[in-house]
């Protein structure tokens, strides 16, 4: 259950289920690992409710369900879900805030309803100031406060912490111990991606300096939440200090990025650490870069000849200005080797515009 769940059905499919899987998207190297693919039929936005209307209609045929996305599990009958179900307090993100900043480092952070109470805090500080909703994931909606700013009746008012976004992602067990798998760094609003300021364009997996710090405050957060299966928090590092931004008590955006440098089934991995069986997390074997490139223009992709992409649409399949075309993925025992292939995909992915409109 997800918007992009390609990589989370591939897993599952390796582990022998039957597999029904949710996507905005009707893909073509999905097909292979789904026996069901349901995509709603007309959307004009990325609303995770969309998706969940449309499952609903096949929950009495599944056994169990996995999120990898941000969505109201409590939808779901709870002895079917595999992982953590009310994560209400996680997910809004402004009772998330209200419950850590007083033990962990967060940006200022403030509930309103109106741009002109944003404007009139931002004026009296000399701090920069981010305007994004209080539900939501992967930088959708997420904008620099100015006078123009769209938002809802109520939304967050945030500081804006400038520094380096990483992630890290760990296994919570059910008595309260976690196996943290590794931090990876974040790819977030890249120009080069045609990425709006704060929309997520991937991951680059192991972190290269890593913080004793990432460990701690993960684990203390997991506990706190009772968290189970596999999850993860994001955080702004700047000047050694390390800043919750949101935690994602899911399956998340580095999914395959682990799997592919630690070379093990994530998947396995989650239900087994739900289920309170330990995991053996093998050691890192490889650099991995995930790119995903948003399209320029309303055009046509012929991606067919490319190799290390995923999440390819049929040719026909139009894809429009600032959607994704495709994820990219690469890997390497060394770390520039690995961002050179991705770059070099980036341009031939951009290259294959058939048409545009």
């Amino acid at each position: 259950m997800g918007s992009n769940t390609r990589a989370l059905s591939k897993s599952l499919k390796q582990l022998g289920y039957t597999i029904y899987a949710t996507s905005f998207f009707n893909l073509i190297d999905q097909r292979d690992y789904v026996d069901k693919l349901i995509v709603p039929d007309n959307f004009s936005a990325f609303d995770m409710d969309i998706l969940v209307d449309v499952a609903l209609d096949y929950v009495n045929e599944v056994d169990y369900i996995i999120c990898s996305s941000d969505v109201d599990v409590t939808k779901f009958p709870k002895s079917k879900v595999i992982g953590n179900y009310d994560v209400d307090a996680i997910n809004n993100k402004y009772k998330l805030y209200k419950r850590l900043h007083k033990n962990f480092l967060m940006p200022e952070t403030f509930k309103l309803n109106g741009l002109d109470e944003a404007l009139e805090i931002a004026n009296s500080s000399d701090k920069r100031y981010i305007v994004k909703p209080i539900y939501g994931s992967g930088g959708v909606d997420i904008s620099w406060l100015g006078e123009d700013s769209y938002v809802d009746d109520s939304f967050l008012l945030q500081e804006y912490i400038d520094g380096n976004s990483i992630s890290s992602s760990f296994l919570s067990y059910p008595e309260g111990d976690i196996d943290m798998i590794t931090t990876s760094d974040q790819i977030i609003g890249s120009k080069r991606l045609n990425a709006t300021s704060f929309l997520y364009c991937g991951n680059v997996t192991p972190l290269v300096n890593y913080s004793e710090k990432i460990n701690n405050v993960s684990s203390k957060i997991s506990r706190m939440y009772n968290l189970v299966g596999c999850n993860g928090v994001d955080f702004v590092m700047k000047d050694n200090n390390v800043y919750v931004i949101e935690v994602n008590p899911r399956i998340q955006g580095t999914f395959e990025n682990i799997e592919t440098s630690f070379g093990f089934n994530l998947a396995e991995a989650h239900i087994n650490s739900c289920n309170n069986l330990r995991v053996n997390i093998p050691h890192v074997k490889n650099f991995s870069v995930k790119l995903i490139p948003y399209s320029f223009k309303d055009a046509y992709y012929d991606l067919s000849n490319i190799s290390n992409i995923h999440d390819v649409s049929d040719v026909n399949n139009l894809i429009k200005n600032t959607h994704p075309i495709c994820t990219i993925l690469t890997s390497d025992q060394i770390l520039e080797n690995a961002m050179i292939k991705a770059e070099m995909l980036q341009k031939r992915v951009y290259d294959s515009i058939v048409k545009s409109l």
